[in-house]
């Protein structure tokens, strides 16, 4: 190892070792996040070099990137400084190989795109795809050797840099990547430090200061041999053993020629650190007033700043500023390297604290002119003018503006605040107070920041030209349906359509149809009124996008408001149009497909449903849109759950579940969670359904709205599976009652009546339970479902114990066979069985029974499986093996992946899809050949279709 020497690598032998083991891992590819954490002066800049250049001698390709105070509103700032180089340097081929797959999504933020999206539309998946094509923009690099990842200071890394880095240190496993990272501890961004810190993958290194024994050995290397003890212990006292300052008063000892003997320790001792900062100006004491002058002009702009625009700001030629430079880099005051750049932070700090925080402003003011004049980046521009204090200046305002779009576009909604904040205080001239009013709400809202309700609704009460007023209002009301208001928000949008319909009828129904799909989530009240105004456009033709979005909301409507589950279907249908509407609609603000896809659920046109929702999940996945993607695999978990298929619907559940915590997306939580725990109780696994709901903070109280409406009914089904029978029958009428208000579909179609007869047949109310059975499959013989007359049959026969009870399991059984419900029928035919065995027919229960431990055991029931199996051996048939055969071995997420193997896909493709890592893929590959007995991908077809998958 040829790592240079420095005093802050003294008695760091053993953060080196982290170092190298961490290299080693990745190697392995288990790739580690290494992030030393210290004071300033205590060698964190000196390590990181030195992990740097132990990582090029393994053969690592090491990136680099450090960040600034006055840099950190820069959008991505640190990750461009790390890829950039990179990305600069390919050929055009390999760029535009980089840039393939989900990497595509990044291109952006190094490569201008033509595609970008306007700033106008108010996206809130950005930021989630620039991450996600980060992350495989990363696992490419990696591809094709290990990767060191260096960053340097990241508290003052720009947020979406700094979660970038938490993002990727929860990757890690499966990648030849390391990532090395320095943090003062308390300053800067501390939460996202403690993120970074908090990961299970990474390890904290907090350097000691120096030993008296290391102080003494720097203090011979720096003064010579003859250094009294006395001497060594009063520099170890003045400075703490912190490197720099240890450095610095051995530097200033010898200017001022003190002697190292014990006489002189007390004026050793007197050069603490105030006075060794303090010392660093003196130096510049008489020397030429231009070092002074450089000196501050770089401290004003920064490190990396070129000597033609310091000399500028110094007033001074370039030659004058180049001697001066040479003298700064002599005194170690700068450093030696490309642009001009402070030898330590603890330097730079001194020189600003001299400065004074009016002249430094001052300075900044003008540093952004020269930036301007020199053609200089728009956003060193911004940093400049973001230091600087207001001054009403119209142009600066539009700069900032330009600077904040650019970082949305890109994905960084912080820095996009951040940005027009600083326009905010400058302020505005009227003429443009609205537009950034406007597209400051709309960052707000983008970061999930509450005070955009207050920013958007100051724009809509100034707003007057028709384009804008619709964008501002449309956004308003998101951001009230976010923060619970929905209520508001169909009141904001009425005013707009109001305001809009006279001159732009277009804008105006594109507004309708938002209305509807918010009043869903309204007071019933609210919600009749918008139903009302749906009505009125009973003469639409379907010509334009806004007339087949209202006619869309007015079929949901219809739908349920019909009797008949035909009759919905078809409104439904019709308002899918053949997947025309999701041509209409933009993903991420997909609502009324949403909650098309719940209403169809009932009508059993499962096909439609998913056919919806995979063509909408195929734009979200090309699109890295991880919110709507959560949404949408959640939904489609549903419909497989309809299906009987349990193994996917808790794959898609769990993966729904996981991107939304991982994400920290709150809304559709609700809806995930649900699904978990109803496909929990399916597997038998009651305890963790219980657990998953005490983890949400569920089990005694869910909040009242339409969101959770499955939550009271999910609760009360395992309440149910638990025996708890009192409590799930109140959970299943309150559920029965919101039902009313918030339902996906009309309460015709639910069946919850159903299942509180039986929670009631449990409480020993035969009578009660009778009467509420027998008024549900009235219901639904009305609504015409299959799926559900099979269910209320079989709850009336459960709670019948005469002799009619076979005689309606069979009937439920016959009917829920034509219908979709596998799982349904199973159930039917699971206790069809044991009514048979228990009227002695044991040689038809027996056949009844096998059927379903085969079905359940190819849907991975696995409840209903142990279930059948037991009725089984009471009737004197052998069950199969309770671990299953073949697919019924494989966990959900083994499955899915093996689906998606089958297919075609590489494993990279198939993480992609799955929005999980490559190593996992190649995890449950392995678990999937071995389970299945196969060798390896090209048997995993035979094998899927041999067991029915």
């Amino acid at each position: 190892m040829s790592v240079q020497w420095t005093a802050a690598l003294l008695e760091r032998e053993e953060e080196l070792a982290i170092a190298h083991d961490a290299l080693a891992d990745a190697e392995r590819r288990r790739g580690r996040v290494v992030l030393v954490e210290a004071a300033p002066g205590l060698g964190k800049t000196s390590l990181l070099r030195a992990f740097g250049e132990i990582a090029a001698e393994e053969g690592f390709t090491v990136v680099r990137a450090r960040a600034t105070e006055l840099e950190r509103d820069f959008a991505f700032g640190c990750v461009r400084q790390l890829l950039d180089p990179v990305v600069a340097s390919a050929s055009d081929a390999d760029r535009d190989a980089r840039f393939s797959g989900a990497a595509a999504l990044a291109r952006c933020l190094f490569i201008p795109c033509s595609d970008d999206r306007q700033s106008d539309e108010p996206s809130m998946d950005g930021r989630f795809a620039m991450l996600h094509g980060l992350y495989w923009l990363i696992n490419d690099l990696a591809a094709d050797g290990p990767l060191a990842v260096l960053a340097d200071d990241v508290q003052w890394a720009d947020p979406e840099s700094l979660g970038f880095l938490s993002y990727l240190a929860a990757r890690l496993d499966g990648l030849p990547l390391v990532v090395l990272a320095t943090a003062r501890p308390g300053e800067g961004d501390v939460a996202g430090v403690v993120r970074l810190a908090a990961g299970t993958d990474t390890a904290v290194v907090r350097p000691r200061p120096l030993s008296l024994e290391a102080i003494g050995a720097l203090c011979r290397r720096m003064l010579g041999d003859d250094v009294s003890p006395e001497f060594v212990a009063a520099c170890g006292e003045a400075t703490g053993g912190n490197p720099f300052f240890v450095e610095e008063l051995l530097r200033e000892a010898a200017e001022r020629r003190i002697s190292t003997d014990a006489r002189d320790a007390d004026e050793a001792r007197q050069i603490g650190p105030s006075a060794v900062a303090r010392a660093v100006l003196l130096r510049l004491s008489g020397r030429p007033q231009a070092a002074t002058e450089l000196v501050n002009a770089v401290a004003v702009l920064g490190d990396g700043a070129a000597l033609g625009e310091a000399a500028e700001l110094a007033r001074l030629s370039e030659g004058e500023a180049a001697e001066a430079a040479d003298v700064l880099v002599r005194l170690a005051i700068l450093k030696q390297g490309d642009g001009l750049e402070f030898a330590h932070g603890i330097v730079r700090a001194a020189v600003c604290r001299d400065l004074g925080p009016i002249e430094r402003a001052r300075a900044h003011a003008v540093a952004a002119r020269i930036l301007s004049r020199r053609g200089a980046p728009e956003e060193r521009i911004a940093a400049q003018i973001a230091a600087a204090e207001p001054s009403g200046d119209p142009g600066r305002v539009e700069l900032l503006r330009r600077v904040a779009m650019s970082a949305l576009a890109r994905g960084a909604p912080a820095a996009a605040v951040s940005w027009l904040r600083r326009a905010m205080r400058e302020p505005p001239p009227p003429e443009s107070m609205v537009s950034v009013l406007l597209e400051l709400g709309s960052a707000e809202l983008r970061l999930g920041s509450p005070e955009a309700v207050d920013r958007l609704q100051a724009a809509v009460d100034r707003i007057e030209e028709p384009g804008m007023l619709a964008i501002a209002s449309r956004q308003l009301a998101l951001a009230l349906a976010v923060a619970g208001q929905s209520n508001r928000a169909v009141g904001v949008l009425e005013g707009a359509i109001d305001a809009l319909e006279p001159d732009d009828r277009e804008l105006a129904l594109l507004l309708e149809s938002e209305l509807a799909s918010h009043a869903h989530q309204a007071s019933g009240v609210t919600q009749a009124l918008a139903v009302k105004r749906l009505e009125r456009h009973q003469d639409l033709a379907g010509r334009t996008r806004g007339e087949r979005l209202v006619l869309a909301s007015r079929a949901y409507e219809r739908a349920r408001a019909s009797d008949s589950a035909e009759e919905a279907a078809v409104q439904l249908n019709t308002a899918l149009d053949g997947g025309r509407l999701l041509r209409d609609l933009q993903l991420d603000l997909a609502g009324p497909l949403y909650w098309l896809v719940i209403g169809l659920l009932p009508t059993d046109s499962l096909d439609v449903a998913e056919a919806s929702v995979e063509q909408a999940l195929a734009e979200a996945r090309e699109r890295g849109a991880i919110p709507p993607a959560a949404f949408l695999t959640t939904r489609r978990g549903w419909i497989a759950l309809r299906r009987g298929w349990v193994g996917r619907a808790e794959a898609d559940a769990r993966t729904g579940v996981q991107l939304l915590k991982c994400h920290k997306i709150p809304l559709g939580m609700p809806f995930a969670v649900a699904l978990l725990i109803r496909t929990l109780i399916e597997l038998g696994e009651l305890d963790e359904a219980d657990a998953v709901l005490r983890e949400r903070g569920l089990g005694v109280e869910i909040p009242l709205g339409p969101g959770n409406n499955f939550l009271f009914e999910a609760r009360a089904m395992l309440r149910l599976a638990q025996g708890r029978s009192d409590e799930a029958f109140d959970g299943l009428m309150e559920f029965g009652r919101l039902d009313e208000q918030w339902g996906g579909a009309h309460p015709v179609a639910s069946r919850w009546r159903s299942q509180a007869a039986l929670a009631l047949a449990l409480m020993g109310d035969s009578e009660g339970a009778c009467a509420l059975a027998a008024e549900d499959l009235q219901r639904a013989r009305r609504w015409g479902a299959a799926s559900g007359i099979g269910i209320a049959l079989r709850a009336s026969a459960l709670v019948d114990a005469g002799e009619a009870q076979t005689r309606l399991l069979r009937d439920a059984a016959e009917v829920l066979e034509r219908s979709p419900a596998r799982l349904e029928y199973v159930r039917a035919l699971a206790d069809l069985g044991g009514a048979l065995r228990r009227a002695n027919q044991r040689a038809d229960a027996r056949g009844v029974l096998e059927s379903a431990l085969a079905l359940a055991n190819r849907l991975g029931a696995r409840a209903l499986s142990q279930r059948a199996s037991v009725e089984l051996r009471a009737a004197g048939g052998r069950s199969s093996d309770p671990n299953g055969v073949g697919t019924a071995q494989l966990t959900a997420s083994e499955l899915r992946v093996a689906e998606l193997a089958a297919t075609g896909q590489t494993n990279p493709e198939i993480a992609q899809a799955l929005f999980v890592t490559r190593k996992t893929v190649e995890t449950h590959l392995g678990h999937v050949y071995a389970k299945l007995g196969i060798s390896g991908r090209g048997e995993l077809h035979l094998a899927l279709a041999s067991s029915g998958t």
